[in-house]
């Protein structure tokens, strides 16, 4: 028998917290400060919250993984003016680095593709030239046995030919 799963038990603690932290904001007026804990860069710090619902360091990557769990903590972070999960503030020099190494290695695979197509192409060509000219070797030893034959016939005095 399968174990339980842990979702709604953790669904139920988050929803729980999350409406907690939205009455304080909501508390807070026109000048209201997020009450969700927030990095340095403004994003949801998705630790600290599952700390604050006591969840296991384990159980963390669910608030990542499952969709159900991140919708809501990106709602009220939304509603905060904070950054969702998943966000980027702005991209690093390492960030654009790694993308255009990607972008140079999409177009390597693609000219080897095209590469490997063509010589497929190329070998498919060779390939029918070969069974081409081993059908018309054939033909011609074929060709060649019979002239042998009547040259023998010729040379035994079968071969008469007539005028």
């Amino acid at each position: 028998m399968p174990r339980p799963s842990v979702i709604p038990g953790i669904k139920a603690r988050l929803e729980e917290y999350l409406d907690q932290r939205e009455a304080e904001f909501l508390a807070q007026g026109d000048d209201a400060m997020p009450t969700l804990p927030v990095t340095p860069d403004g994003k949801v710090n998705v630790r600290a919250l599952a700390e604050a619902i006591g969840l296991k360091q384990t159980q963390e990557k669910y608030l990542y993984e499952r969709k159900e769990l991140t919708d809501l903590i990106n709602c009220i972070a939304e509603g905060q003016g904070v950054l969702t999960i998943g966000s980027r503030v702005n991209q690093t020099d390492a960030d654009k680095a790694i993308k255009e190494r990607l972008i140079r290695q999409a177009k390597s695979v693609q000219e080897s593709s095209q590469a490997a197509v063509e010589a497929v192409a190329a070998q498919e060509e060779l390939l029918e030239r070969i069974r081409t000219l081993s059908a018309e070797l054939e033909a011609s030893k074929a060709e060649i046995g019979r002239l042998r034959a009547r040259l023998q016939a010729v040379e035994n005095g079968i071969w008469v030919a007539v005028q």
